[in-house]
Parts: structure tokens; sequence; C-alpha cells
């Protein structure tokens, strides 16, 4: 799956680092000191939890969707290993209501960048972050060696599915895991909308039923509406 290979103690970001290098690469790293996410916000990357980044050619079949191709194959990962994941829209895993891993997808001229950040063996953090780990759900600890093999596996599956038979082959599994499906939520745009999520696209969008009818939206940030 990939053609070149870099495990880093430390980093500024994955993401970063991963620019510079040819198609195909992996860049894996123990500790992040500037892990982002989504428009821009920090990603808290201590030591404990696996970051990662992977660069892939422009032109992958309905690559508009990977942030919930990526989210789907890290949930199918963490079910292997006896969790039930959920799937925030558009890219984010969680367990027991709270949030396990992030993904970052961002599209170059001519290559896509996409990084994953998995929370393994935190034993705890900061109070205004409703985030868990692996190692604070199960008790166990991870070794992230095997868990990135099979992490792997599972992403090398998710993204040749794709290819071969596009979004719409994960768009049922997404629903059935999909975080908040059929509550009230907010919908955080420049504009808030609330509605009932009823699930996801073709392509990916979410739908949202408002008092004006079911919407479709690419952007955005959920949460649920407070009673």
């Amino acid at each position: 799956m990939f053609k070149s290979f870099l495990w880093l103690e430390e980093v500024s970001s994955t993401q970063q680092v991963i620019r510079s290098l040819p198609h195909r690469s992996l860049v894996v790293a123990n500790r992040q000191t500037s892990g982002r996410g989504r428009q821009g916000r920090l990603w808290h990357s201590q030591e404990g939890g696996l970051y990662l980044s992977f660069s892939l050619p422009r032109g992958i079949k309905d690559e508009g969707t990977l942030p919930l191709v990526v989210a789907s194959s890290v949930a199918d990962c963490l079910e292997s290993l006896g969790f039930l994941p959920a799937i925030k829209w558009v890219n984010d895993v969680y367990l027991r209501g709270k949030k396990v891993c992030g993904v970052l997808v961002e599209g170059l001229k001519d290559k896509i960048l996409v990084g994953i950040g998995i929370n393994l063996n935190q034993e705890g953090f900061p109070p205004d972050l409703e985030a868990t780990s692996l190692r604070l759900i199960s008790g166990k600890t991870y070794n992230k060696v095997d868990f990135l093999l099979t992490l792997l596996d599972f992403l090398s599956a998710g993204l040749d599915k794709l290819e071969r038979l596009g979004f719409q082959s994960f768009k049922d599994s997404i629903e059935n895991r999909l975080l908040f499906k059929d509550a009230e939520v907010i919908l955080y745009i420049p504009e808030p909308r609330v509605g009932i999520l009823q699930g996801i696209g073709e392509d990916g969008s979410l739908l949202l039923m408002t008092q004006e009818g079911l919407k479709r939206f690419q952007v955005g940030d959920i949460t649920l509406r407070p009673l």
C-alpha cells in the first residue's frame, strides 16, 4: 500500500512532514507538538496516542468521501478488537460518547493527504476535552506496532473497496454507526441550522430534516441540541 515509511519519536505534525514526501508515503509519530484537526483546530497529541499521515494520488473514485471512508475503516478496526464504535459526521470516531479518533483529509494539487490520530494508551485528558482512549475503556495497554499493522489492513481494504465499488458500498454501514442519528442536532455553519439527523446522502453529505424540509450539507459541525 505504501512505498516509503517513517516512524518518528516527535514531529510538529505528521501532515506537515508528509507534504514533502512522494505519493503513497506513510509517516507515524509518537507525539505531535502542533497536531491539527479540521478547520485548523489543535489536536491533543500527547504520548500514548498513535498519529499518522499518508499520501494518495488525486483522482480516487469518490475522493470527496474519504473522511467518512477512512473513519469507517478505523471503526471496522476497532470493532474487530471488541469495541462498539460510532462515527460522528464527518470525520470522527467515538466510543461511549467520547472521541477516540479524528481524521483530517487535505487536497493538494497533485496528491491527497490523510491524517489519523487515535487515542490508544493515554490514561487521561484535559477536563475540557470529551475524549477517551482504548486503554481507558478496556484497561489494556496496546502495542503500537501491532495496532498499526491491523489498522493498515483495514485502511487498505477500505480504500480498495472505495476504488472498486464507490462510496455507495459504505453508506449503509456508516449510517448504522452514525452518532446522533434520528436525534435533534445543531449544525454549526455560518448560519446554524437545527433539525433531525436523517442520515447521509450518496455523496456523503449530511441529511437534515429542518422546518423547511430535508436539506443536504457538505460542511459543518454537529452537536446534540440541548433539551
